[in-house]
């Protein structure tokens, strides 16, 4: 099995970092306008990523954060092999829009782009975005928007009707047909997750949980999507607080999985062992995180892939 990992950036992680207004009063007597500012930050992280062996960056939805599909456009050309991944929920609206970027997107960065969706907020979250959508209609909303996406970036003239959408006539022409469509993650634990992503994703992400409960979800999980006439992969999202020895542990922030450099490719390399191929990692402060977990974790956890070859 291949590992892929990807770094996960937080928009709203370390406010002020890379912000002019951080500078305004050590730099009260420069003259000249402050040049640098958070995407600058952004682009960093995903040179970090880049340089360190990561596979690709998943950018974390936030409603009190930058939107994370322009934060991907805006680091694509920083990092020109890096894979990108916007977090976002099926509330951006139109889906058929929501395809057209996506195609547009993939044209300029060669097919480069992912979708993680989002679970939506609460209902007063919602309403601050003007959504009107009932809490028990979210997951239908979820699976007519991807089910739309795909319709008009795969076929035309494509035709919908369904309580969400509608569609008539939709496809694209060249030159935006003929796009790879983005590689769709969904997560959740629930049943109703499980169910959604057997039909609609590529790649299923999971919380950290023991090793034991995980691979009863991924058979449980395979069994579905088998029953749908598709595969689907598997991923967990974790928090790192990794160092070379235990001692130097001892002042870092609380993470899913802590230990020695060796210690934490360990566990994430029996966590590949149990079908997981898909790492969305994230440390903080994120730009230096970037760069310890990519130079010391990752090459340790892929020393183990030959016998996880061997395994599967």
């Amino acid at each position: 099995m291949t590992i892929k990992a990807y770094w996960r950036l937080d928009p709203t992680a370390e406010p002020g970092r890379a912000e002019p207004s951080a500078w305004a009063e050590t730099l009260a007597r420069n003259v000249r306008p402050i040049s640098i500012n958070r995407f600058d930050h952004y682009a960093q992280i995903a040179r970090a990523a880049a340089l360190t062996g990561f596979d690709g960056l998943f950018i974390q939805h936030r409603s009190d954060g930058d939107d994370s599909q322009i934060i991907a456009a805006a680091v694509a050309r920083s990092a020109p092999k890096l894979g990108l991944v916007p977090e976002f929920p099926a509330s951006v609206g139109s889906a058929v829009y929501a395809a057209k970027q996506a195609v547009t997107f993939q044209r300029a960065v060669h097919d480069r782009l992912g979708w993680a969706i989002a679970p939506d907020g609460d209902a007063d979250a919602r309403a601050a975005i003007a959504d009107p959508v009932l809490e028990a209609d979210l997951r239908a909303r979820t699976e007519e928007f991807l089910h739309v996406a795909r319709g008009v970036h795969g076929s035309q003239p494509f035709d919908f009707q369904g309580r969400f959408f509608e569609v008539k006539g939709g496809g694209f022409e060249q030159p935006l047909a003929g796009a790879a469509f983005p590689r769709v993650f969904l997560r959740g634990e629930q049943e109703d997750s499980l169910a959604l992503s057997a039909r609609h994703a590529d790649v299923h992400l999971f919380a950290l949980q023991p090793v034991e409960a995980l691979r009863a979800k991924i058979e449980d999980l395979d069994r579905l999507a088998l029953a749908a006439g598709r595969n689907v992969e598997f991923g967990i999202s974790a928090t790192l607080a990794a160092r070379e020895t235990a001692e130097d542990l001892q002042h870092t922030p609380a993470a899913d999985i802590a230990g020695t450099y060796d210690l934490v490719a360990a566990q994430l390399a029996e966590l590949a062992a149990a079908g997981i191929g898909h790492f969305v990692l994230s440390a903080s402060p994120s730009l230096e995180e970037t760069y310890r977990v990519g130079q010391f974790v990752l090459p340790r956890l892929r020393a183990h892939q030959p016998t996880l070859r061997a395994a599967a």
